[in-house]
This record gives structure tokens, sequence and C-alpha cells, in this order.
């Protein structure tokens, strides 16, 4: 086996061990550091960033991850709507350019945010 081969067995393997790659999102964990580009972390009875930045057909996630604490997203023109939940994810997908300005409505003061489209 030449070194490349055992380079990509050595990465497959690790990869295995730690579960990347595995698809998985029950939005039970949350990684460190700051969320991937077009995901909102909803935790400290906020959106986390309040304000993100698309471009069309991108799709954004949301991440329920406020320990045990209930919100949903709702978009103040109605155009999407997530159930009320306090884990999961909730994802929406943005084809046409604008801003699209949401809440949680459960704490509709606290929680505010912006989608930009572009």
């Amino acid at each position: 086996m030449g070194n490349g081969a055992v380079l990509a067995a050595a990465v497959v393997f690790t990869g295995l061990l730690t579960g990347c790659g595995s698809g998985a999102d029950d939005g039970s964990a949350t990684p460190p550091g700051p969320p991937a580009k077009g995901t909102v972390v909803l935790r400290d009875i906020a959106f986390k960033p309040d304000k993100i930045t698309i471009e069309a057909g991108d799709t954004v996630t949301w991440r329920f991850a406020d320990q045990g604490i209930s919100h949903d997203v709702v978009a103040d023109d109605e155009s999407f709507k997530s159930d009320v939940q306090d884990s999961g994810t909730f994802r929406h997908t943005f084809e046409t350019p604008g801003t699209y300005a949401y809440k949680c409505s459960l704490h509709p003061v606290q929680m505010t945010g912006t989608v930009v489209v572009r």
C-alpha cells in the first residue's frame, strides 16, 4: 500500500471515530466556535448571529440549542415558519434576493433576526 493510500485510510478511519460525515443532524450538539456559514444558532434567548447574508438559492439552517427553552422562527412576511421546538433544526431555502426579517413568536422582543439574500 502506497503512502497516499495509507494517508487516505487514516483520514477515513479518523472520521469514523469522530463521527465526521455521519450526516446525523439532530441538533443535540453544537460544535464549538462560530456557526458555519448559513447557520443561525438559537441560544441564550437570541439568534446568533442575528443578521446573516447569503446568496440566492442558499439554505439557512437554524439550530435550536437553548438548553430546553422552546422557540420558533417566523418570517415577518410569513414566507417561512418553523414549529415551536427546543432542539433540532429548521431549514429554509431563499430563492429571491431581498431582506427577510424574522423573530421568535414566543420571545418577539428579545429574538429578532434578518436574512439578507443577494
